[in-house]
């Protein structure tokens, strides 16, 4: 938790009361950096005790860089950085490193320290996997292990316990992983729980269950983190009757259990589909008094919102001690998926009114509430209420999801702006803008948009031909769409789905092509039928081909033991084009003995004064 600006405040002013002594004369930084800087601590305060400013620093840790460096240019002038004791380098890479701006602040401090300790290094190696540098922190490594920087300084089980957690960050990550592993054994570091716990979370997260269970099995300490761990890992790759088993011996073995372990076990109820159980833990949370802050209150959220039942996730949310991200951004989510769209707005103003700061999956919540609701007005909002906080700005995350909202809303010109403004772009970039156009009839920008995405090397995937076949199918492209088929097949190798099979029927028959729609249609799997169906029915009515649609109806009529909405929707107005009202009337009879209901359409109008 961060400490609030009356702490740091505080220590600063105990700081600047602290006895005075004989500054030293060495000055690594220019005598601007320290002109500039060190006012503001006072031009009286020479301390020699490092244990001060290793104090301070950690209160300007995470809350003010910037006094952070005025302590750097004060520790520098009085020479403390070139002293035996490591502990204000160490602090100072840490405020720099977890900063996320620093990083050459940092490199040039480790570099010009005249001692440096294990400490030293794990606090570089945490610092840099934490933005983004695994690989930087490898190649230190390396060099430890190669004696660069003396030979009595060498990694300890805290630097792989680093090196392993980070290695969930990356493609490979599992095989760097288990060179980490072989390490660990070589190295004697597999005594140390935290390796074993590091270990298990890593080949759980990369689907090695059987790895994660060996190493757990193995571990000659456990403490309660190792046995939530490999219930995560089991809650996770749902196998509940494992996780359950592991709870069970928990109990037995008098391990005990907190709110990991409720979390967890919950999670595997929720994955497995037995919500039952999960209100039973609820209860159990319940009874004990225990607080459903955090990660346990998001979960109850989200497992009653996955029922549908909206007001068991207010109830849970209103019954929390104390508001939480986690906790609001699950009810933003709840909200969204059961439609209350103004709901979910009104909870970004809780945001606000506690001083929290939205992340992504808060701005996400939002965009798919103004995509839901169709209103771009609110859109704006978000967009800019993004753009006004530095850690969300820049997420390639929230502009796909802008555009693609954006496109749903009928504003394609803000879509293709953002779209234009964008860096770097992903392959989801360019699918949503690609959707975009094809949802809103531009077959021409969509092909354009595919083009030029092409020509950029970036591999298109099963979502973008989904997007320019919809665009041929709507814009009569039947050549096109023809040649991008077989394209999406043999070059890009992607195995078509009922979507882009779905897609041709349709080509062809908005094009008037009925006998090759029929023959595309015999080639597709079973399971489409109910879909192609009712494509082809639709075209021969539009076509005033209804012969073809009575023939479909008939063949299928035989052996159709259940009906679905939209098949007796199609069905009815088939046969009342043709005149057979008493067959629509027994349709429609049907559809009423089978309790056959058809989903209302919904509109919405925005009024703007």
């Amino acid at each position: 938790m961060r400490r609030p600006l009356s702490s740091l405040q505080s220590a600063l002013s105990v700081f600047r009361r602290l006895p005075s002594n004989n500054p030293r004369t060495s000055s690594p930084l220019t005598k601007n950096d320290a002109s500039e800087l060190n006012p503001t601590l006072g031009p009286n305060l020479l301390c020699l005790d490092p244990r001060p400013y290793v104090s301070v620093l950690k209160a300007c840790n995470d809350l003010s860089v910037h006094l952070g460096k005025c302590v750097h240019a004060h520790v520098t002038r009085i020479g403390l950085l070139d002293g035996e004791d490591p502990s204000i380098g160490n602090s100072l890479i840490h405020l720099y490193l977890s900063s996320g701006v620093c990083k050459d602040y940092a490199w040039r401090l480790f570099d010009g320290m005249p001692v440096r300790t294990v400490v030293t290094v794990n606090c570089v190696v945490s610092g840099l996997i934490r933005n983004d540098g695994f690989e930087d922190a490898v190649v230190l490594v390396n060099g430890l292990l190669d004696g660069r920087f003396g030979n009595g300084l060498r990694p300890n089980y805290v630097t792989f316990v680093s090196l392993i957690g980070g290695c969930r960050g990356i493609g490979d990550g599992r095989v760097a992983g288990e060179c980490f592993h072989c390490y660990c054994l070589k190295g004697s570091f597999m005594a140390a729980k935290e390796v074993g716990n590091a270990l298990v979370d890593m080949y759980g997260k990369f689907g090695g269950l059987a790895d994660a269970e060996k190493v757990f099995g193995e571990m000659l300490n456990r403490d309660l983190v190792s046995w939530n761990t490999m219930m995560g890992v089991y809650a996770r790759g749902n196998k509940l009757e494992e996780a359950r088993g592991l709870f069970r011996l928990m109990r037995t073995m008098d391990v005990g259990c907190d709110r990991v372990s409720l979390i967890n076990l919950a999670l595997a109820f929720v994955n497995d589909g037995r919500f039952g159980f999960g209100r039973m833990i609820h209860g159990f949370v319940k009874v004990k008094g225990i607080d459903t802050v955090g990660a346990l209150g998001a979960l109850l959220i989200g497992m009653y919102s996955r029922v549908g039942s909206i007001e068991y996730c207010r109830k849970v949310f209103e019954e929390l001690p104390d508001y939480d991200l986690a906790s609001v951004n699950a009810m933003i989510h709840a909200y969204v998926e059961s439609g209350l769209n103004l709901e979910a707005f009104d909870l970004f103003r809780v945001i606000k009114d506690e001083n929290m700061q939205p992340d992504e999956m808060t701005m996400l919540g939002l965009i798919a509430a103004c995509r839901n609701s169709g209103d771009s007005h609110c859109g704006d909002n978000v967009s800019f209420s993004i753009s006004q906080c530095v850690h969300l700005r820049g997420s390639i995350v929230l502009q796909n999801a802008l555009i693609d909202m954006y496109s749903k809303c009928g504003e394609m010109a803000k879509a293709r702006s953002l779209f234009d403004k964008m860096p770097v772009k992903d392959v989801v970039s360019w699918t949503s803008i690609i959707m975009g156009h094809a949802l809103n009839g531009e077959g021409k920008e969509t092909i354009a948009a595919f083009q030029q995405m092409v020509q950029e090397n970036v591999r298109p995937n099963s979502i973008t031909f989904v997007g320019v076949l919809l665009a041929c199918s709507h814009a009569g492209l039947v050549e096109e769409g023809q040649k991008l088929f077989n394209a999406m097949c043999s070059e890009y190798h992607i195995q078509p789905t009922i979507e882009h099979l779905g897609c041709m029927v349709d080509m062809y028959a908005r094009a008037g092509l009925q006998e090759e729609a029929r023959d595309f249609a015999r080639e597709m799997p079973a399971e489409s039928s109910g879909v192609v169906r009712r494509m082809l029915i639709a075209s021969g009515r539009a076509y005033g081909d209804l012969d073809s649609g009575l023939k479909l109806h008939n063949r299928v009529t035989k052996n159709k033991t259940v009906n679905v909405a939209e098949d007796c929707v199609a069905t009815c107005n088939l046969l009342a084009e043709a005149g057979r009202w008493d067959d629509v009337l027994m349709e429609r009879g049907l559809m009423s003995a089978q309790k056959v209901s058809k989903r209302p359409g919904r509109s919405s109008v925005t009024v703007s004064a």
